[in-house]
């Protein structure tokens, strides 16, 4: 068994989620959406930012102008949870263990059910299969 050295805490729910998405709760987040740009068309959770799987260490290495500039949202501090979503929730996993090596500091949390349980509940929408 590996030993993590992030801090992380339990999956983020739905019921969760949209708590923290709609300002009920009051702890900082940042929402990462780690899809390709063509599922992100698709739809996306409100507030999250795109970084791509295959850009997402590179993101979380970079300085705070340079990701800023990148991305528009101040860089994540250790005072945020970070919680990454996917498709299914199985690229969200590794995207935290991949910027868990370039950032030790941040709270990682992975919103597991991801966007086919975001879809299928709060949009009414059956999941793509």
């Amino acid at each position: 068994m590996v030993a993590r050295l992030y801090s992380t805490k339990p999956d983020v729910s739905f019921e969760e989620l949209q708590k923290v998405i709609h300002g009920v709760t009051k702890k900082p987040y940042v929402l990462v959406d780690v899809r390709e740009p063509s599922e992100v068309s698709e739809g996306k959770v409100p507030t999250a930012v795109n970084i791509p799987l295959g850009d997402v260490a590179a993101a979380f290495a970079m300085p705070s102008d340079k990701f800023i500039a990148q991305y528009r949202i101040d860089r994540p501090s250790e005072e945020e949870d970070v919680i990454f979503y996917c498709r299914s929730g199985k690229r969200s996993q590794k995207a935290i263990d991949e910027v868990a090596r370039v950032d030790t500091s941040l709270t990682l949390r992975n919103y597991r059910g991801s966007w086919l349980d975001y879809s299928e509940k709060a949009l009414n929408n059956k999941p793509l299969k």
